[in-house]
């Protein structure tokens, strides 16, 4: 992927910016992540050099591709961060997902009556899918965005309740058996949220074991674009974590190994139904 020049930021922050974006683009990218909580500097600055590894930001125009794959299997993971409009930087609340990310804690926008959940049964997993759907209607949202908040959901708390956990050996507890689980142990429960703010619902699911890893994201990107095939190793199907990043406009994950793994999806509320192609950032980091 050719990368033009770049700018570095704190926390080991690498600001990349794709060739094709505008110059009037690149003017905006500090402000804006500076409102989000992430400052910029350039490699001249008396502050030095970044410490601890670093960490690698591509501003782009949003459109995944398999090319994307490559850039989250690095170590740390690259961060990619969408623009919206040809002559626009990123938007402010992306800019402020990404400091979420970057500082830890909930990945919930702030100021959002946020609803929580914690979950250990499948019914629930339904449960809380239907009722993302009708707050989604009930904020206006279309019938589209309602569905796709729902299956969007129901994947978010699979993969948390059912994926996640694993014994004191280190083996999976429930992934190879979802056919059969109805109801995990109550230290194996997975809290979920929700939260709208007018234009987009936000979703997010939480689980205490930070195994969650850049992988199966990369997987799902490999195929982008192209037909979808399922892949079950380690568990779950690829197929329904490829769904969720093609229904959302930004995904985030924040991984504390061995303790936490949190993951924010963002759902557009408007009619459109083929997203896949639309912009969408996707967000990974691990501690």
């Amino acid at each position: 992927m050719r990368t033009a020049p770049h700018l570095e930021a704190t926390r080991g922050l690498l600001l990349i910016a794709d060739p094709s974006l505008a110059p009037t683009v690149l003017e905006q990218v500090a402000p804006t992540l500076a409102r989000g909580g992430v400052s910029l500097y350039s490699s001249t600055d008396e502050a030095g050099s970044p410490r601890g590894p670093t960490r690698r930001l591509v501003l782009f125009d949003g459109r995944l591709t398999p090319a994307h794959a490559e850039l989250l299997t690095r170590d740390p993971p690259t961060l990619l961060l969408a623009t919206r409009a040809p002559d626009s930087g990123p938007t402010e609340w992306e800019a402020h997902l990404l400091g979420a990310v970057l500082r830890g804690g909930t990945l919930m926008p702030a100021g959002l009556s946020v609803a929580r959940q914690r979950i250990r049964r499948l019914k629930d997993m339904q449960y809380a899918a239907e009722a993302a759907s009708l707050v989604v209607q009930e904020s206006g949202g279309s019938k589209t965005a309602a569905q796709l908040a729902a299956d969007v959901l129901h994947e978010l708390a699979a993969n948390a309740l059912l994926d996640a956990p694993v014994d004191s050996t280190g083996q999976p507890k429930y992934a190879h058996r979802r056919t059969e689980v109805q109801e995990v142990e109550a230290e194996d429960a997975c809290e979920l949220a929700l939260a709208v703010d007018g234009a987009r619902m936000y979703l997010e699911a939480v689980d205490r074991f930070g195994r969650l890893t850049t992988g199966p994201f990369a997987r799902a990107l490999e195929s982008y674009g192209g037909r979808v095939q399922v892949n079950s190793s380690g568990g779950g199907a690829g197929l329904g974590l490829r769904r969720m990043i093609e229904h959302s406009d930004a995904i985030a994950v924040r991984v504390v190994r061995g303790r936490e793994s949190r993951v924010l999806c963002a759902v557009d509320l408007g009619d459109a139904r083929r997203r896949a192609a639309l912009p969408k950032s996707l967000l990974f980091c691990t501690e």
